[in-house]
């Protein structure tokens, strides 16, 4: 299959179905849809790619793309795509230090925003020599609709040349732009109708915005959430759930916390989504309780974990029926997270743990040893743009010459091939007894019910490091609930192998955590906070 071209397919196919829902609302607040065709989708993006062209946008050239989801973006990327030009893609959330840091790497040629975006637009032209700016707006896009100027641009083979840019969050380091080429992301759109017989006609909700890119290229009809994607945690679960029910969604895609409030307002209503063939939950560890609660509210379809990074997605995935009926119980007792059996055509491989560069791939590790995950795939990004250091930290090429990907997580296999999460490399702590893994320890944790989630994190004492669990409970809880709450979860420490050295614990309101999925928890923020207030961490006796 062919990205650019894909949507061209479909509009040739399918030109009166309809590609895109946009919801709005009356001045009584009652919502109905703007609609568009894949027909008039296509058409749109070959006025915008002419315009852009007119414009000085042109093959090659890196184009700073801040435009928010939605109707926009979708039509600004299959633009920029049939002219050969790179979109940058940064994620707002990582804050601007990272932001400007990021713009300042790529050195972007043209900008392309919304009209409120010309102040930033004028700020960044004082460290980045901008060849040019376009700005989309109502007036702008009626303009260019009226003048029906659109041409066809000749189908190139731009395989192996770069398609796009598109950053990490950083959570766990600074933010790093994974380089994309056509090839790689058509083996990603291959493989994600493969893995998961997405059929055209099918309608998606996407409630983590970028995996709506590739709809209109396999034929799904898109229906935009009404959300803010700048903060995903004030979603409105009536709006959402109404979405579903009124679009008949078959297919959405989400993190964890979003899921969490949906879950909850169903459970609530005594609703189920009747429609939704299949939900997947990603971008942060998934609790298997939680992937419990979701199945239940499909009684026609699936939900799963799929796993992978910005570089390399998917890698696995699993079923929810597979984790409550064969994994479930292992995660409580300290196992890390199932992610299931890799993806056909991936390949996957535990290696010794290693903080520094690698010159070639060693040898895999034995089934069940916990290592660094290394993955090779078609889709596979095969450096960062402009960071040397981090691509020479990430890929490692085999004695056969293949390039593979360092995930920066921790894991293993089991006998029957599954392939197990423990967590991120640098968030492990490291004791001269054990190594304390995020995913192995905190589950333990999250099981309480007065626990809404945990954190491992490294506390220096005495002039050494001990594991702390860090809660953030359901609700607010007084001094001596807090005790109280603390001292039962030093027991449930004591009951399981991988926690039972940890005896320090403390409490946090509300966990610093990603912008994006609003579920990656900011582990050295907290650890460097109760480090500046050590008499806020409770410690038991071993």
């Amino acid at each position: 299959m062919n990205l650019v071209e894909a949507l061209r397919t479909v509009a040739q196919k399918q030109p009166n179905t309809i590609g895109l829902r946009i919801p709005q609302r009356d001045a009584k607040g009652c919502r109905s849809y703007r609609e568009k065709t894949f027909r008039e989708m296509d058409q749109e993006a070959d006025e915008w790619a002419t315009y852009f062209f007119a414009k000085g946008f042109s093959r090659g050239q890196k184009v700073l793309l801040l435009v928010p989801p939605g109707e926009d973006l979708l039509l600004s990327v299959f633009a920029l795509l049939r002219l050969g030009a790179v979109p940058i893609v940064i994620d707002p959330g990582m804050g601007f230090k990272n932001f400007f840091r990021c713009v300042r790497k790529t050195q972007p040629e043209l900008f392309l925003s919304i009209s409120r975006a010309r102040g930033l637009y004028l700020f960044l032209k004082g460290w980045v020599p901008f060849r040019g700016a376009l700005f989309i707006s109502k007036r702008w896009k009626r303009k260019l609709a009226q003048r029906h100027l659109a041409c066809r641009l000749q189908p190139e083979d731009r395989s192996h040349e770069m398609a796009a840019i598109l950053f990490t969050s950083g959570s766990t380091g600074h933010p790093k732009g994974a380089v994309y080429t056509y090839a790689e992301l058509n083996a990603q759109m291959e493989a994600l109708l493969r893995i998961f017989h997405i059929q055209p006609g099918e309608v998606d909700l996407p409630l983590l915005p970028v995996f709506s890119l590739y709809n209109p290229a396999m034929g799904l009809t898109t229906v935009l959430p009404e959300m803010d994607p700048a903060h995903p945690s004030t979603l409105d679960p009536h709006k959402i759930l109404s979405a579903i029910l009124e679009n008949h969604v078959t297919h959405s895609f989400g993190s964890p916390c979003l899921w969490s409030k949906l879950v909850e307002y169903c459970e609530q209503q005594h609703r189920s989504l009747p429609s939704v063939k299949r939900l997947f939950l990603a971008g942060a560890p998934v609790s298997p309780f939680l992937l419990k609660r979701v199945q239940a509210l499909l009684p026609n379809g699936q939900a799963f974990t799929p796993y992978g990074a910005t570089e390399a997605l998917p890698v696995a995935y699993i079923s929810a029926k597979e984790v409550m009926d064969e994994t479930y119980a292992k995660t409580l007792q300290g196992c890390g997270t199932c992610v299931g059996h890799p993806v056909v055509g991936v390949q996957v491989r535990i290696l010794p743990i290693c903080d520094g560069e690698m010159d070639q791939l060693p040898p895999a590790l034995p089934t069940g040893t916990i290592g660094e995950i290394a993955v090779s795939a078609p889709y596979m990004s095969k450096c960062y743009f402009r960071d040397e250091r981090a691509t020479r930290n990430a890929k490692v090429k085999d004695a056969n010459g293949v390039l593979w990907h360092r995930m920066g997580d921790v894991g293993y296999f089991d006998e029957k091939g599954r392939l197990w999460f423990c967590g991120r490399k640098v968030e492990r702590v490291v004791t001269p007894q054990q190594t304390f893994y995020t995913d192995c320890c905190e589950a333990i944790f999250n099981h309480h019910p007065q626990v809404f989630r945990s954190a491992l994190i490294a506390f220096a004492k005495n002039g050494s490091v001990v594991p702390a669990i860090v809660i953030e409970p359901k609700r607010r809880l007084s001094s001596l609930e807090v005790n109280d709450l603390l001292r039962a979860l030093r027991m449930l420490a004591k009951s399981v192998v991988s926690t039972q050295p940890i005896c320090h614990f403390c409490t946090y309101a509300s966990f610093p955590v990603d912008i994006r999925h609003n579920a990656k928890i900011h582990r050295g923020t907290l650890s460097r906070y109760f480090q500046k207030h050590p008499n806020r961490v409770k410690v038991f006796e071993v």
